[in-house]
């Protein structure tokens, strides 16, 4: 009777545990299940409670900030990113809470003004790698919501506000868009001529110089300061030219060799004057010497009769004349840089002056007076032969005998440095008279 009765207890214990079991199961499966622990979402898609995603197992979902929370979040309660949400059913007595930590991505991150150095516009696109933006699968509007991305091949504009916006990486939705204001510094290597040449016939700067672009000029291919633009020039200087957009400079610098070459020099004026017996014996000499100064070699000699020996500038007298006299030869001196330089030799044919002299009779004991009278007019020197005693001045002079005498000159006008032909004349002294007196008595 005792064990019939033991064995009777015992059954009872176990439909009982049986049924508590059976209880607790069925209580349990009401309990919400979460399959994705870690769920993301786009800022741009405002999300919530409501957004969070976990299995209705017939109990209804509520969301704890905590795993022992009592009071439920609302479903209009925006979600935090990096806080974890925890999920019970609506009794809120599931026991262990199963959790979802919560990613929001919003924008991008980057300073709101940034810009690019390019060295072509084509290179001023959305994936430059000089633009400082911190973001997944980034796209770049001109419109701070809607309208359509720009191709990674796009060429941004200068001066511009662009809206850029990331992606989520894991549902693939828009985050909201970072303003961004893009300047865009178009520094390309400058060009230009590689040799620049200048006059020296005033002071030439680095200002002078030229290059493609607004220029920094610098004195080497690497580094240095930027010259001040009144910087002399210097012959024979590498100077190295930088394009400037600010705050943009390129990294490759033009290399300019500076030459200045001296000023065109023809000398001075030259002259020579031959006297016309003179020209058939004179032998044929060089213009270049009769310049004064420092003339170039580098000239030309134009003139009425054809020069031979180049900037020598040699010429015939022979076939000269009275009638072609002057002969002016011009000697020119250019070059490509600097203004032309002219000077002129002229060749005067000059005549042989003549000369009368002339003396008029005097008695003896008289101071007798020669006077040569030249021809043409102008300045001359004059060299007597006179008897002994006469003085010898210009063109007149005097002596004082009592014998008769021939007087020689020969004259030389000293601006064609001709002489004359002697000439001459006798000076008759004629004899005091004498005189006798005579009275008859009376």
């Amino acid at each position: 009777m005792r064990i019939t009765t033991l064995v009777k207890n015992y059954f009872a214990y176990i439909v009982l545990l049986v049924s508590l079991f059976g209880y607790n199961n069925s209580l349990y499966s009401q309990c919400p299940t979460v399959t994705n622990a870690n769920q993301s979402f786009c800022d741009s898609q405002s999300p919530t409670i409501a957004s969070l995603v976990a299995t209705d197992n017939g109990g209804g979902i509520k969301w704890y900030a905590t795993a022992t929370s009592t009071t439920a979040l609302t479903n209009a309660t925006s979600l935090i990113s990096g806080e974890d949400y925890f999920a019970d059913d609506n009794t809120g007595t599931c026991g262990t809470r199963q959790s979802v930590i919560v990613t929001v991505y919003s924008a991008p991150t980057g300073a709101n003004f940034q810009g690019v150095c390019v060295t072509s516009l084509s290179q001023a696109t959305p994936t430059n790698p000089q633009f400082a933006i911190v973001g997944n699968n980034l796209k770049w509007y001109t419109t701070p919501s809607g309208g359509t991305a720009l191709s990674n091949t796009a060429q941004l504009t200068d001066n511009t506000i662009y809206y850029i916006s990331q992606t989520n990486p894991n549902t693939g939705c828009e985050t909201s868009r970072l303003q961004l204001f893009v300047n865009v510094g178009l520094v390309p290597v400058p060009t230009g001529n590689s040799t620049q040449e200048f006059c020296n016939n005033s002071p030439h700067t680095v200002a002078d110089l030229v290059a493609s672009g607004n220029n920094n000029w610098y004195l080497t291919s690497a580094f240095g300061i930027p010259l001040d633009l009144t910087t002399p020039l210097v012959n024979g200087q590498h100077y190295y030219a930088t394009t400037i957009d600010p705050p943009c400079e390129s990294s490759t610098r033009f290399d300019v060799l500076v030459n200045i070459y001296e000023p065109n020099d023809a000398g001075s004026d030259g002259n020579r004057g031959i006297c016309i017996d003179q020209v058939s014996s004179t032998a044929p000499f060089d213009l270049f010497n009769l310049l004064g100064g420092t003339p170039d070699n580098t000239g030309v000699w134009t003139g009425p009769i054809t020069t031979t020996n180049g900037s020598q500038g040699t010429v015939d007298v022979s076939t000269m004349t009275l009638i072609g006299s002057p002969y002016v030869f011009t000697y020119t001196v250019s070059s490509a840089l600097c203004a032309t330089d002219i000077s002129t030799v002229t060749i005067s044919i000059n005549p042989k002056p003549t000369v009368t002299v002339t003396s008029p009779p005097v008695c003896s004991g008289t101071p007798a007076t020669v006077t040569a009278t030249p021809s043409p007019a102008g300045t001359y020197s004059y060299v007597w032969t006179v008897p002994s005693g006469a003085t010898n001045p210009g063109n007149v002079a005097t002596f004082t005998t009592s014998t008769a005498g021939v007087y020689s000159v020969i004259i030389t006008n000293t601006t064609t440095t001709c002489p004359s032909l002697p000439a001459q004349t006798t000076v008759v002294i004629n004899p005091t008279p004498t005189v006798t007196v005579t009275s008859p008595p009376v």
